[in-house]
């Protein structure tokens, strides 16, 4: 895993300068702190720079920014391509020569110059690149296919500059930082910014799926390469091994990413995923690390699952290793988490990941599989079940017809619009899937309550619909199943999974110099589950039932039977003893001095609900607001 960035300039007048990669790669060292470089070409008109953390073939041969022998194409790669020596195969029976002994990078270098564009169809992986064409004078910046590696960029008239993290972005001195104010609307939604956006004006996102072509005009093209529903596998129920089609995806997909140079761990919290990982790996790995993270003393909010994934880490015979935290834990690196969150990702589960990267990295252990996706993809969300059962509810002719109608007035009559179920009532009277995303925070009602008077002006008559609208667009003209179920995986796939949860899963693993792999997010196995029959994918209300099938011979019946629990921490706890840091006085500054939200009804909330967890997303964005424009930006190079 490393660091990507650099410079690409429009206009003739202007040069690449060495000192400004170097600064760039300064400030992304924590991504690749084993080796870092820089190109630059002969007309500076374009430079990439490279911070590496060797993971695939560790020799200096294979550090980057990687140009090919004819020096036409130049490579700053960040991530990995699993099934490279697959690839390698191909190019060797089409003649190509290597200058490496085993590097990915090359090969997917190669790849370019021998399929172009089409390269992307033969990778099996998690990266983000930029990619220089000295021959057609282009620039090509990708994102893998469910954006688990980043790439933000700016453009302005005279450049693009682009990196794996937005404070190198920030380093360019014609930049004027800015709140971006609709981006902040739609997070207080969604708990992040929603792409192509990001919570600066001006700078954003590569979405999941895409790439940028950059030509040396400045003109530039953006396409979309993948859709989860772009070739989804057709489920037939006369087939008797879907199951073990399923099983068998998995476990290449979980061998895969064992494919390291370097030891490799597993982010172990006892639930059915990370054993998953857990117990396939064991079978094809000699040693496995484990890792899990406790808390000091039971909590109401969060029960420990430690005794859990004990007794899976003593099963599998890992060497394992634990760490309890407290709520000073939490606090003491609060800033820290947000500089390298680079904007506002509201989710505390940050902290317990960046405390598990610092546990595998002390061990020395460079690489770690987590269980991101697999609730999405087989259904494992206890609020997913509820919000399904509501839909039915409300789907019911007579309850739409009449009821509907009745409750949005009681609401009203009551001021009692702020409730969650206000929202649901609105946007089934409208026709809308009541389903926006798995991780919302305020209402659409108290949205724009606490808004200022200036933002309450201008976003009065709008709502956050309009970010997944054209996710749903698509979903309808693209899904064989057209099912509630497949909506929810879908559009998480689009926007929590990338935004949120693969974001977090970047920012602590590489705060930490530690590579974090995702195998139930494999394209291969989510074309698989993408768009089946609702009856396939939930049976009598039975959370993730096909992989609990596939999976039925591996692990243990207590796991099995387990009562679903998230990875969380007892931040409910937490926030009503205080966290310590002035979080009212911090939130309230941020409102004030920004001129965003209303003080006032902020105040409210804080004084009325001190244990509400939604003060932790008005926290976070203080915190961010703290960080990135009172404060400089480099604090913790």
């Amino acid at each position: 895993m490393c660091g990507v960035s650099g410079i690409m300039y429009f206009n003739r007048n202007f040069f690449v300068k060495k000192k400004q990669i170097h600064n760039m790669n300064l400030i992304l060292k924590h991504r690749g702190p084993d080796a870092s470089g820089i190109w630059i070409s002969k007309m500076k008109n374009i430079g990439l720079g490279h911070t590496r953390l060797s993971i695939i073939d560790l020799s200096k041969e294979a550090n980057q920014p990687f140009v090919d022998p004819t020096k036409n194409y130049i490579l700053a790669f960040n991530g990995e391509i699993y099934n490279y020596e697959e690839i390698k195969k191909k190019l060797i029976n089409k003649g190509y020569k290597f200058k490496t002994n085993n590097s990915d990078t090359e090969i997917l270098l190669l790849s370019y110059i021998e399929w172009g564009e089409k390269c992307l169809n033969y990778f099996r992986g998690m990266f983000a690149f930029a990619l220089w064409d000295e021959k057609l004078q282009r620039l090509w910046l990708v994102r893998d296919r469910l954006g688990v590696k980043p790439m933000y960029y700016k453009i302005d008239n005279n450049k693009i500059i682009f990196a794996s993290e937005i404070k190198a972005i920030l380093l360019d001195k014609t930049y004027k930082k800015e709140i971006d104010e609709r981006c902040l609307f739609d997070y207080l939604t969604y708990c992040c910014a929603p792409p192509p956006k990001t919570m600066f004006k001006g700078i954003y996102k590569i979405e999941a799926g895409q790439f940028l072509i950059v030509e040396k005009s400045g003109k530039i093209k953006k396409k979309k390469y993948w859709d989860p529903l772009q070739n989804p596998v057709v489920f037939n129920d006369k087939k008797n091994n879907f199951f073990e089609s399923i099983r068998n995806e998995l476990e290449k997909s979980i061998k895969l990413r064992l494919v390291a140079d370097v030891k490799t761990g597993i982010f172990l919290s006892g639930g059915i995923d990370s054993s998953t990982n857990a117990y396939i790996s064991a079978k094809n790995s000699k040693k496995i690390h484990t890792f899990s993270i406790g808390y000091d003393k039971e909590y109401a909010s969060y029960k420990s699952e430690l005794k859990y994934a004990k007794k899976v880490a003593e099963d599998v015979n890992s060497n394992h290793f634990e760490k309890k935290l407290s709520k000073e834990d939490f606090t003491n690196v609060l800033e820290k988490i947000i500089y390298h969150q680079d904007e506002p990702i509201s989710d505390p589960v940050c902290i317990p990941i960046y405390y598990l990267s610092q546990l595998a990295t002390n061990k020395n252990v460079k690489v770690c599989q987590v269980g991101e996706g697999a609730d999405e993809l087989f259904f494992g969300y206890t609020n997913w079940l509820r919000t399904l059962k509501i839909k039915k509810i409300l789907d019911n002719y007579f309850f739409k017809k009449i009821c509907i109608p009745f409750l949005i007035i009681f609401f009203k009559v009551f001021k009692i619009e702020y409730k969650y179920s206000y929202d649901l009532l609105l946007r089934a009277k409208k026709n809308l899937p009541i389903f926006w995303s798995g991780a919302e925070a305020f209402t659409d009602t108290e949205k724009k309550k606490i808004l200022s008077e200036k933002l309450k002006k201008r976003y009065i008559n709008e709502d956050s619909w309009k970010v997944v609208k054209n996710y749903y667009k698509s979903f309808m003209r693209k899904a064989q199943n057209k099912s509630f179920i497949n909506w929810m995986t879908y559009v998480d796939l689009k926007l929590r999974l990338p935004e949120l949860l693969l974001m977090r899963i970047d920012k602590m693993t590489m705060a930490s110099s530690l590579e974090g792999r995702v195998p139930f997010l494999d394209y291969k196995l989510v074309e698989k589950m993408i768009d089946l029959p609702s009856n396939v994918k939930l049976k009598d209300n039975n959370l993730k039932c096909i992989l609990k099938i596939c999976v039925n011979d591996l692990l243990p019946s207590f796991l099995l039977k387990r009562k679903k629990q998230g990875f969380g921490l007892p931040l409910k706890d937490w926030l009503k003893e205080g966290l310590g840091v002035s979080e009212k006085k911090l939130i309230i500054s941020f409102a004030n001095e920004t001129q965003l939200l209303n003080s006032k009804e902020i105040e409210n909330i804080l004084e009325k609900r001190p244990d509400d967890t939604r003060i932790w997303f008005l926290l976070n964005l203080a915190l961010w607001w703290k960080v990135f424009f009172k404060h400089k930006s480099t604090l913790y190079i």
